[in-house]
């Protein structure tokens, strides 16, 4: 009976918890969305911890819960919107299909992540601490590494030149694929012209 008792208890205990982090993680999610928006609609110097509650639906209280101050909340907004955006680029990489697909595919989404920021990205990160350039540095380099893992694999296909280096060809795309001056459409379509034809006659 006593061991009865005790799996009742750690049986409560379990159910307990479980819903509270998912709680957590839902309330953590919505306050780096507020984040996000608020930054897009009044800037850096727009942003205040009270706006942000109020669109995430939390008292102001509640954000500290989860970050230690705003430069906290900024680090974190940065990284977790940039590991989203690698998570797609690493299903795009993978997928099976053509490899001119998979990079129009993934230099789509590189485009929109940047439209998310619109120009906020750099002027965040150099907010969130004093000298963010290794640790940006740092997130880019998985951002190359899946770049090379997509140009291996369109040598493997014979779409790719092999005398290529990936390394190279993969910072040259993550440059290419990074503000574009034209509408996107029209931007996407001459990108793709140059990789696939190159500028030589």
């Amino acid at each position: 009976m006593k061991g009865k008792g005790a799996y009742g208890k750690l049986g409560v205990v379990a159910a307990t918890v479980s819903p509270s982090g998912a709680l957590a993680k839902e309330k953590k999610r919505a306050i780096l969305e507020a984040t996000l928006a608020v930054l897009r609609e009044r800037g850096l110097s727009g942003l205040k911890m009270e706006e942000v509650a109020r669109r995430a639906e939390v008292g102001k209280g509640t954000i500290y819960l989860y970050f230690r101050d705003k430069k906290d909340l900024l680090k974190a907004l940065v990284e977790e919107r940039t590991w989203a955006f690698y998570r797609e680029v690493e299903e795009e990489v993978r997928r099976k299909a053509p490899f001119f697909l998979r990079l129009e595919a993934l230099l789509q989404k590189r485009l929109a992540w940047i439209d998310e920021w619109r120009g906020l990205w750099a002027a965040v990160a150099r907010e969130a601490m004093e000298d963010p350039t290794p640790w940006l540095k740092g997130l880019h380099e998985h951002y190359l590494h899946l770049l090379e893992e997509l140009i291996r694999s369109g040598q493997e296909e014979g779409a790719v030149r092999p005398e290529l280096s990936p390394r190279p060809t993969a910072a040259v795309i993550a440059a290419l694929g990074c503000s574009p001056q034209l509408e996107t459409e029209a931007y996407m379509e001459h990108l793709l012209l140059v990789l696939r034809k190159g500028v030589a006659p």
